[in-house]
C-alpha cells in the first residue's frame, strides 16, 4: 500500500477524511499540555498547509493557548511504518539540540511526543519561509542575493552540526536503481513521459557516477526533505521544518533537493542568466557564498543533482489523472535542464 495515497474512503469524501484526521490531532492536545505545563483549556486551534497528497493521514495545528502563545502540534498516522517517522522527529530532536549553540539557526523545540504514533508538539517560529521570501524579492521587498546567502549560510551550519566526518563517494546504490528503472521503462513498466530522454539521463548518471567515484567529501545526516517550504525566515534566525532522512549522510543529496524539489519553480526565470543546472547563475553565486562551497564544481554534488532530476522524472508517472497537464509542462522543463547538463558534459 502506498501510504501517500489517500484509501478509497478518503476519495469518496476527502474533507471529511482531512477533518477527521484534524479531529484527532485535537484529540491529543490534553495530554499534550498536560506533558508540557501548558493551559489545557481555552486553546483555539488553526488547520495549517500540508501537503495534499498526505492530508488524509496527516494535520498540522497552530495551537494559540490562553495566555496568548503559539505552538504547533502535528500529527501523522500512517500505520505502515511508525518506526520510521519516529526516525524523522529523532532527526529533528538531534538538529534542534545540535543547533542551539549557533547563533541566528535553529530547529523549533520539540516540547512533547507521543508514545503511540508520530504526533509531536514543538514550538510555533512566525516567519515567511524561504520561498516566499524569495518570491518577495522579485517585487522589491528584499535583495534576492542576501536571501540567498541567508539561507546557505544556515544550511551550511545544520550540515557543520550534522557532520559525520570524512567519507568518499561510492555510487553502486544509486546506480542499482538507475539501471532498474532504465529497465522498467524499456520494458513497457514504467510510462515515464518523454523516455528516450529518460533513458539518455540514465546513461548520463552512470558518466557523472564515474567521475565522482572515489572522491571525499565532508559527510553530513542529512535533513531529508530540504526545500524552500521547509525552511523559515523570522528576523531572529533561520529555521528548519520538517525533517525526514534520519541516516542519509549525504549533504549534497540535500542541496540538489532544495533547487529541484519544485522544479521547475527555482530555476532561472527569463531575464537571468541561467548558470548550473539551469538555475540562474547569480542564485549560484549568493548561495555557495553563503554555503561556503563550490558546489557546481564538485563531482559529487553534479551526480545528485542528476539523480534528483531522475527521481523528478520517474515519479511523473505516478502523478494522478488531474495533474497531467502540470506533469507535461514539468517534463518540458525537466528535458530542458537534461540538456543543459549534457551540454556542459561535452563543453
Amino acid at each position: 500500500m502506498n501510504s501517500e495515497q489517500p484509501s478509497a474512503a478518503a476519495r469518496c469524501d476527502p474533507f471529511a477524511a482531512v477533518d477527521a484526521v484534524q479531529a484527532r490531532t485535537q484529540a491529543l492536545w490534553p495530554t499534550a499540555a498536560a506533558a508540557s505545563g501548558l493551559p489545557e483549556d481555552g486553546a483555539v486551534f488553526r488547520r495549517m498547509q500540508v501537503n495534499s497528497g498526505v492530508e488524509h493521514r496527516r494535520c498540522v495545528l497552530e495551537v494559540r493557548t490562553a495566555d496568548g502563545r503559539s505552538f504547533v502540534l502535528r500529527a501523522d498516522f500512517e500505520a505502515s511504518d511508525p518506526l520510521r517517522l519516529a526516525s524523522f522527529l529523532d532527526r529533528h530532536q538531534a538538529a534542534a539540540d545540535n543547533l542551539k549553540a549557533v547563533p541566528g539557526v535553529s530547529a523549533p523545540a520539540l516540547l512533547w511526543r507521543d508514545t503511540q504514533s508520530a504526533a509531536v508538539l514543538m514550538e510555533f517560529v512566525r516567519g515567511d519561509t524561504a520561498h516566499r521570501e524569495l518570491a518577495l524579492t522579485e517585487y522589491g521587498f528584499g535583495d534576492r542575493s542576501s536571501v540567498l546567502r541567508r539561507i546557505g549560510s544556515a544550511v551550511a551550519a545544520l550540515h557543520e552540526v550534522s557532520g559525520a566526518g570524512e567519507r568518499q563517494f561510492w555510487p553502486k546504490p544509486f546506480l542499482t536503481r538507475v539501471s532498474n528503472q532504465a529497465q522498467a521503462v524499456r520494458d513497457g513498466q514504467l510510462p515515464v513521459p518523454k523516455p528516450n530522454k529518460f533513458l539518455g539521463l540514465c546513461a548520463y548518471l552512470h558518466r557523472a557516477a564515474q567521475r565522482a567515484r572515489g572522491h571525499s567529501f565532508r559527510g553530513a545526516v542529512e535533513h531529508g526533505d530540504l526545500h524552500l517550504r521547509n525552511i523559515l525566515m523570522p528576523e531572529a534566525a533561520v529555521s528548519f521544518i520538517d525533517f525526514s532522512n534520519h541516516d542519509g549522510i549525504f549533504p549534497q543529496r540535500d542541496l540538489a533537493n532544495l533547487w529541484l524539489a519544485n522544479c521547475p519553480d527555482h530555476l532561472a526565470a527569463e531575464g537571468r542568466t541561467p548558470g548550473f543546472g539551469l538555475v540562474a547563475q547569480a542564485d549560484w553565486e549568493a548561495f555557495q557564498d553563503g554555503y561556503g562551497a563550490d558546489l557546481v564544481n564538485d563531482p559529487v554534488f553534479r551526480f545528485f543533482y542528476a539523480h534528483r532530476l531522475f527521481r523528478i522524472w520517474a515519479g511523473l508517472c505516478h502523478k494522478p489523472p488531474e495533474q497531467k497537464l502540470k506533469s507535461a509542462e514539468a517534463a518540458v522543463r525537466i528535458a530542458q535542464v537534461f540538456e543543459a547538463l549534457l551540454g556542459e558534459e561535452a563543453g
